[in-house]
């Protein structure tokens, strides 16, 4: 049995390097699906048949640990199911460059993600994390202009350069908060049960720098910047698979330990997680509103969702954190759902400008229904899963306001509760927009020969199992917590209120079965056309509202106006931030030593040169004078020997 946990990251590494051995790109491919389908039929065992934790001897009586829990046994499940997908849908997408190495850094990548989820240690965990920074920075170089149709001069490796700052900042802060935390602990074993209070600043030293290493890798603000920037060079799978669920998946659990197995928060840590969540959630969607890239779209809303599930765990209540992990799945569910969507719409059209698309649910249903899924899910409309999540976030909110004692945290968890809710809003309305630019829209050259067609048998096998467990996990999400995630926590997580998943979605079906059958029978499916009237003139040009014009009212609001302008400055990118602290560090380095340097080599001449005149001036060539000198150093000598006695 626990050899089992050896061939989840041994399998996928030693596949992925026989892999650079295949000439033949179709071979490749299918290996990969193999290795990657046995690794998720391993993870499947392993969830259900918990092994005994599997100890590595390092050094003398110095062990490393490998083991599962309940909430890193769900993790590891879904890391291998979005990577058999992921690779699945890959194989026909034909925008994806340097499909060679591709294959294997996604075995990679699948790899030591398994790894950081067995991680008993904190050694082996840290091994991971480092790893996993590495893969992202050799994914997101992996194409240098295919990847991006709309512009052959973006340079994909400055994304990736940010990405590697940003990240490496989180990671080295998690490093050391790991260290601060072994310190006080006394073992490099991760512990189970939380024993470290906050009530001293060593403990919170430690507790903020592992923050920062959880919020880089989910994508929290203000660790966010490295997302938007990828997802404009990166290709589609990529995004998918990386941002979008893996890097989620393992940074809300790095979160999920440090608050629940970690450290015991207390009213500050709560309130700094509700304000970074609240304030996660706003930005991001508010940014996301105004975006006519569909890439940095979703790029966006991948940040703004980080926020509910930070904002879960801020309450510190057991529906919240139920909710914050419920939420984690679900977000990767339907953002890589998203993220491939706008892939196969990319490769399809050549284009990712919501200006130029339209008109794609005729030629691309099933991609338009996915989409559809998604977008609902997301947008939190009943009876989709990500509904099921921010419901239980929205309780959890009520339910700490209104238990605290401490009237500030109460503000705060008011504070959280009205920005969850608003993003909801502002998410779905961005969505409107999303389905009809692509899908319902008027498309910019309806004469155009060539019609966009269906993607691929297995690109679409990719999406249509991550909707269908969008729609199963809103169904049944008492089903999910029950086996899911309960069995970690050890408590029981209700539902309250009147909502129940299984009602709303019999009402709904019915309603759309009744209408699909009213408009099948034939009557009104005419559509009453009438002519614009401009003052009498004849019209020369057809009523079209592109959906990128849908907010731009509030896009010239005065004082939205300035917050855009405050926002696309990038003035808190931390990314921007190091690079001007780097170079204010240069210029004082500059001046004090390299300019010190200067002085003293200066002053080291002058010297010398000083030196140099005095003995000139001193050997006059008179033998008398020679003597004087010899007797005067005598006499020196004379009485530093009588001086010592």
């Amino acid at each position: 049995m626990e050899r089992t946990l050896f061939f989840l990251v041994t399998l996928p590494i030693s596949s992925g390097a026989l892999l650079l051995l295949f000439r033949a790109q179709r071979a490749r491919m299918r290996f990969a699906q193999l290795v990657l389908l046995a690794g998720l039929v391993f993870s499947l065992f392993v969830f259900f048949r918990r092994p005994n934790e599997l100890v590595v001897n390092l050094i003398g009586s110095y062990n490393l640990y490998l083991g599962i829990n309940r909430l890193s046994g769900v993790i590891l499940l879904f890391v291998n199911l979005f990577g058999f997908l992921v690779c699945l849908y890959s194989r026909d997408y034909s925008l994806l460059k340097n499909k060679g190495i591709y294959f294997s850094l996604l075995l990679w990548l699948i790899a030591f993600s398994n790894l950081a989820c067995l991680a008993a240690d904190f050694i082996i965990f840290i091994f991971a994390w480092g790893a996993l920074l590495t893969l992202l920075y050799a994914f997101l170089n992996l194409n240098t202009a295919g990847n991006n149709p709309d512009s052959l001069k973006s340079r994909p490796s400055d994304s990736a350069n940010k990405a590697l700052v940003v990240v490496g900042f989180g990671d080295f802060s998690l490093l050391l908060g790991i260290c601060l935390y072994v310190y006080t602990i006394g073992t490099t074993q991760m512990p189970g049960v939380a024993s470290v209070m906050l009530n001293n600043p060593l403990n919170w030293c430690s507790f903020l720098l592992m923050l920062c290493g959880a919020f880089a890798k989910a994508g929290c603000g203000p660790l966010h910047t490295w997302i938007p920037a990828a997802a404009e060079t990166a290709p589609g799978p990529v995004m998918a698979i990386l941002p979008a669920s893996l890097d989620k998946l393992l940074g809300i659990y790095l979160l999920a330990r440090i608050c629940v197995d970690f450290f015991v928060l207390n009213d500050s840590a709560m309130a700094i997680l509700l304000l970074i969540g609240a304030s996660t959630i706003m930005f991001a969607v508010i940014m996301a509103l105004i975006q006519h890239d569909l890439r940095k779209l979703l790029s966006f809303h991948a940040i703004s969702q980080v926020g509910y599930m930070v904002l879960g765990f801020g309450t510190g209540v057991p529906i919240g954190i139920a909710g914050g992990l419920f939420h984690m799945v679900n977000h990767a569910l339907y953002k890589s759902g998203l993220f491939l969507t706008g892939a196969s719409i990319g490769e399809k059209k050549g284009t990712f400008d919501l200006e130029k698309l339209g008109g794609l649910a005729t030629y691309m249903p099933v991609t338009f229904f996915t989409g559809l899924v998604f977008a609902l899910s997301i947008s939190g409309v009943p009876p989709f899963n990500g509904f099921a999540s921010k419901w239980l976030l929205y309780q959890a909110t009520l339910i700490g306001m209104f238990t605290t004692e401490n009237r500030f945290l109460a503000l705060v968890f008011l504070i959280a509760l009205v920005a969850a809710m608003f993003g909801s809003a502002l998410t779905l309305a961005s969505f409107i927009k999303f389905i009809h630019a692509i899908f319902l829209g008027q498309e910019e050259r309806p004469s155009e020969k060539k019609k966009p067609e269906e993607v691929s048998a297995p690109m679409r096998t990719a999406v249509v199992v991550l909707a269908g467990l969008c729609i199963v996990l809103g169904v049944v999400p008492n089903l999910f917590l029950r086996e899911f995630i309960e069995p970690w926590m050890s408590q029981r997580v209700f539902f309250l209120g009147t909502w129940n998943s299984a009602v709303s979605f019999v009402l709904i079906f019915t309603g759309l079965l009744l209408g699909l059958l009213y408009w099948a029978s034939g009557k009104d499916k005419k559509v009453r056309q009438d002519d614009l009237f401009i003052g009498g003139e004849e019209p020369v040009f057809g009523p079209n509202f592109p959906a990128t014009e849908f907010y731009r009212t509030i896009e010239d609001l005065p004082l939205m106006k300035r917050l855009y302008l405050f926002l696309k400055s990038e003035s808190l990118d931390l990314f921007n931030l190091l690079g001007r602290l780097l170079r204010s560090l240069a210029y004082l380095l500059y001046i004090f030593v390299d300019r010190m340097l200067n002085l003293l080599t200066y002053l080291c001449g002058y010297l010398v040169l000083g030196f140099s005149w005095a003995f000139r001036k001193a050997h006059t060539g008179v033998l008398d004078f020679y003597l004087v000198w010899v007797l005067c150093g005598l006499l020196l000598v004379i009485f530093f020997l009588f001086r010592s006695y």
